[in-house]
Order: structure tokens, then C-alpha cells, then sequence
């Protein structure tokens, strides 16, 4: 008789918190990215269609971030503690985006550093979702051409896609690696968020 073990492996983390008092800064730091964006109106076109994104890739050393410092990089901070890791980290980058009407962005990773963030400025489902993608799909559809007694088990255990849950001031930290996407803002308005990559120090 054979001795058969079947595992499912690496499962990622993935880490959340919630800005505390976010209403207080809320609106000036919406207003901030606003005059940022009107000094500074050079466009990044990375994953971005249609929306805005700081070229600038530190604007955490601009001096109008300045009131919002103690509060956000505390936050990125306490959150990369989660993680564990033997090395010391770093901020290494941290842009804006601003999705307007019918932006959105298409699946993307962050090459080049460790872990990878958001803080969601001002959002509502309606204005585009964030979606985080379920990369091992080929391999799952690939079984199930040839073995449909395994759809249960795969569903179960490889969802298509992952929608974190969030509101304004819910900032989220996830390996770099992780495939990510925005979906198209149907709403009248902008979605503001804050993006940022995290580097060993």
C-alpha cells in the first residue's frame, strides 16, 4: 500500500490596519495630493489607464507631506512588524494616484522590492475595486480539463481572486510579488490613493 500526503503550500500574508483618527487628516491630506499633483503634473504610465500617477516616486520627502509623516510611516512601520523578517526594513518609494472617471489599473507586480502597500485616501467600491489575483488559475483550469473530481477541492483552496476589505484610512502591506489590479472607476468622482514599495534597509 502506498503512503499518499497531499499539501497545499505557501500560503502568503498578507496585512491590514487602520489608520487611527484618519478624519482628522483625511481632508488635508486629500487636499495635499490635489496641490501636489497641480505642481508636479508629469504622469508615470505604468499599470495606470487613464488615471494620474505621481512621476515622483518620493513624494514622502515632499515638505507638504510633512503633517501626515508621523501618522502614515508609523503606520507602514507597525504593519512591516507583522512580517517577521530577519532583516531591517525601509520606505523606499511611495507615489499618488489619482483614478478619475473610467481609470483604472491593469494586473501588475512591483519588481525590485520586498513588500508593497496602499493606503486607500478616499474610495469606495464603486470607484474600483482592489483586486488581488489568483496567479496559480492556469494550473487550476489545467487540472480541470483533465479531472473534474478535483473542481471542489481547488475552489476551495485557489479562489480566482481576492478583494481585501477596506475603508478610508485601511492601509495594506503585501509581498511585492503578489499580482494586483484596480478595477475601472464607475463613479463621478476620483479615487485617491497612496502607493508605496519597501526595501531591506
Amino acid at each position: 500500500m502506498y503512503q499518499i500526503q497531499s499539501e497545499y503550500l505557501f500560503p502568503t500574508q498578507v496585512v491590514t490596519g487602520q489608520l487611527p483618527d484618519f478624519q482628522n487628516i483625511q481632508q488635508p491630506l486629500v487636499d495635499w495630493m490635489y496641490d501636489y499633483k497641480e505642481k508636479n503634473n508629469d504622469i508615470a504610465r505604468i499599470s495606470n489607464k487613464g488615471g494620474w500617477q505621481s512621476k515622483s516616486k518620493e513624494v514622502f520627502t515632499d515638505k507638504g507631506f510633512k503633517p501626515f509623516e508621523k501618522a502614515i510611516i508609523g503606520c507602514v512601520n507597525e504593519l512591516c512588524m507583522e512580517f517577521r523578517l530577519a532583516q531591517p526594513l525601509r520606505l523606499m518609494q511611495m507615489w499618488i494616484n489619482i483614478n478619475g472617471p473610467n481609470s483604472y489599473n491593469v494586473s501588475h507586480r512591483h519588481p525590485g522590492s520586498i513588500l508593497s502597500g496602499v493606503l486607500w485616501v478616499k474610495q469606495t467600491a464603486e470607484m474600483g475595486r482592489f483586486v488581488f489575483d489568483n496567479m496559480d488559475n492556469g494550473y487550476r483550469d489545467a487540472l480541470l480539463l483533465t479531472n473534474t473530481d478535483v473542481k471542489h477541492l481547488l475552489d476551495h483552496k485557489m479562489p480566482p481572486e481576492y478583494v481585501p476589505m477596506y475603508k478610508d484610512g485601511t492601509m495594506i502591506i503585501f509581498p511585492s510579488g503578489l499580482t494586483h489590479r484596480v478595477e475601472i472607476n464607475e463613479t463621478t468622482e476620483d479615487r485617491l490613493t497612496l502607493s508605496f514599495n519597501i526595501c531591506y534597509g
